[in-house]
Parts: C-alpha cells; sequence; structure tokens
C-alpha cells in the first residue's frame, strides 16, 4: 500500500497537515522536516508513496528530493504563485497558495488514483488514461470525450491532454470527472 510522507521544516505545518490528512482518511507513514529525513523514510516504504513538502526545505529543494526517491515515488509540491513554474518533473505535481483541505486531499487522492490506474495500465497494457475500474462506463466516455475536445482544440496527445486534466483537477481542488464535464459543457 503507497504511503504518504509529510515533510516541512516548520513542524507546527507538518503535523497540521498530517492532521488534516488523517482525518480524511489518508495513511500517513511518518513526519519528517529535511530532505535527507524524507529519503530515509521513503527507503523504509514498501510499495512506494506520496511525499507532501514545500518547495525548499533546509538542506535540498523537492525538485532535488524528487531526483534521489524511487520511481514508485510521488511528489505533491506546495508552492506560491511565484514559485509554480519552477519546479517539474516526472511524478511531481504542484498546489499554488492559498491551500484548503479540500484541495490538499483531493490532490492527494488524485496522485493515488492517477499512480493505481497507471500500475493498472501497465497490467493490462493500455494506454495511460485508460479505463479506470473505479469509474462507470458513463464517466469514462465523459473523460474521453473531454480528452478528445482538448486534443483538438489545443493540438495535445492523449497522453498530454490527460495529464492537463489531471493537473487542472488537482489544482483547481475538483474531481477529475467534474473537471471533463465542465469541459465538454462550459457553463
Amino acid at each position: 500500500m503507497r504511503q504518504l510522507i509529510v515533510a516541512f521544516s516548520e513542524q507546527e505545518v507538518a503535523h497540521k497537515i498530517k492532521a488534516l490528512l488523517i482525518s480524511q482518511g489518508l495513511p500517513i507513514r511518518g513526519v519528517c522536516s529535511t530532505g535527507a529525513q524524507v529519503l530515509q523514510m521513503a527507503a523504509q516504504c514498501e510499495g512506494g508513496g506520496v511525499v507532501v513538502c514545500p518547495f525548499r526545505f533546509s538542506d535540498m529543494n523537492a525538485s532535488e528530493v524528487m531526483s534521489l526517491l524511487g520511481e514508485d515515488f510521488d511528489m505533491l509540491v506546495l508552492v506560491t504563485p511565484r514559485q509554480q513554474g519552477l519546479i517539474s518533473g516526472q511524478g511531481i505535481y504542484t498546489l499554488s497558495q492559498p491551500i484548503s483541505v479540500a484541495s490538499i486531499s483531493g490532490a492527494v487522492r488524485q496522485i493515488l488514483e492517477t499512480r493505481q490506474m497507471r500500475a493498472s495500465n501497465d497490467d493490462r497494457a493500455e494506454p495511460a488514461g485508460g479505463i479506470n475500474s473505479n469509474r462507470s462506463p458513463e464517466e469514462q466516455k465523459v473523460i474521453e470525450q473531454a480528452k478528445y475536445l482538448l486534443m483538438n482544440r489545443r493540438k495535445m496527445t492523449e497522453v498530454e491532454a490527460h495529464r492537463y486534466l489531471q493537473k487542472k483537477s488537482m489544482e483547481s481542488g475538483i474531481r477529475l470527472i467534474e473537471l471533463a464535464r465542465r469541459i465538454i459543457m462550459p457553463v
């Protein structure tokens, strides 16, 4: 089972986020205050996980930590609007401040769901964005239609369109299916 690591230099912030995620039923492995501690704790996690952290620790930045983590880890980086474009890469997701309870828990759930979907797609040898067993066929159809519109309007590949939907869903704190519906039927 994938586990969450909460890592902030300010222990008060770390414990607030930990309590928030626990209250939402998410599995917390532990709390860290440095990048080195994240790496030590991650080495003990079987099945990977998600690190929730700021842009910078006292000993390294989030990108450096991510580059040292295994491929079975993702990272949710809480950033200021200025830091938004400064961090990117495989497995790195950002959430820009101001941040709400719903946006953090929604983003973490989306990352966990995305990883689970990727794993099941790998098992079935389907392309990214394949059928998710947690979605009804109707919901999957809506998501496929939204991706098709993005592919045509913005000249994206299917994978790019799916990643765009995931990223916008996490940034806005709304479910991916709701975002897809808004793209198909703008208000």
